[in-house]
């Protein structure tokens, strides 16, 4: 029955923990970012598209498959224009921000499992 009590803890605190994000700058500046980008129609279709380009370039990757030169040109040319809309550059800094934000909270909260296997990865001490 403690074990349950536990996780219903652990839950809780990832709860708290997901209340306290809305509350950093690196998330309401990402909500801003997001909110400027949906006010731009031009932007919202390009964002759309070059997120659909690389999704299909991401799954031909994994899958093995080589993208051909045209898909390459389309992507860059793509992601010329992207560059070229502050409202989809400011989103990405702000997405970058925020992911720095959740990497040093992932790496906080799996810190004691990387524990449990760091004495697997040492030299073995010389006797």
């Amino acid at each position: 029955m403690e074990e349950k009590t536990n996780m219903v803890n652990i839950f809780d605190t990832a709860n708290e923990l997901a209340h306290q994000m809305v509350e950093t700058d690196e998330y309401k500046e990402l909500k801003a970012a997001v909110e400027a980008l949906k006010a731009d129609e031009i932007a919202v279709k390009l964002f759309r598209e070059f997120q659909s380009s690389q999704a299909a370039a991401q799954q031909k990757a994994a899958q093995g498959t080589e993208l051909s030169e045209d898909e390459m040109n389309k992507i860059q040319d793509m992601a010329k224009q992207v560059s070229a809309q502050p409202s989809i550059v400011k989103l990405m800094e702000k997405e970058q921000r925020m992911n720095q934000m959740i990497q040093q909270i992932d790496q906080n909260v799996t810190s004691p499992i990387r524990g449990l296997y760091a004495d697997l990865f040492e030299a073995p001490a010389d006797k």
